[in-house]
């Protein structure tokens, strides 16, 4: 069952496990199983792979509720994972809001979106919030 994970949550509510980076770490990891045999038992020491989360998974989620969605030269997935990597603790210090938010401006601009400062402070906090709540669960 665990080289099918994949298929068994395709067009479900499983939205961990059918990210397309998950697929992607999923599909790239060499110890796992193959799919000819889902059986097969996990090499001693496997630590499966977790799909993406913290603040910047969480920032993107709120803005993919706006339609916005990293686009192949935008740097939205770059800044998103290492908001991740700083955890919500670090992404809550003013000049790392500054910075996002920096990043969020230069991008809007490029889309020829409107945006305010304001507005964009206010979804880094959400999704601190957010991922510390996701985190507890």
């Amino acid at each position: 069952m665990i080289g099918r994970l994949w298929e068994l949550c395709s067009g479900t509510n499983c939205d961990a496990a059918t990210s397309e980076r998950y697929r992607e770490l999923w599909d790239s990891h060499p110890l796992l199983p193959s799919a000819a045999q889902p059986d097969a038992p996990l090499p001693v020491g496997f630590v499966l792979p977790l799909p993406p989360s913290g603040p910047g998974t969480e920032l993107s989620k709120l803005l993919k509720r706006f339609g916005i969605e990293p686009t192949p030269t935008c740097q939205c997935r770059a800044k998103a994972a290492e908001m991740d990597a700083w955890g919500p603790d670090e992404c809550e210090k003013p000049e790392r809001i500054e910075e996002v938010v920096a990043v969020m401006r230069a991008e809007a601009e490029a889309r020829g979106l409107p945006f305010l400062d304001v507005a964009g402070r206010l979804l880094v906090r959400r999704a601190i919030r957010n991922a510390r709540r996701a985190a507890a669960n």
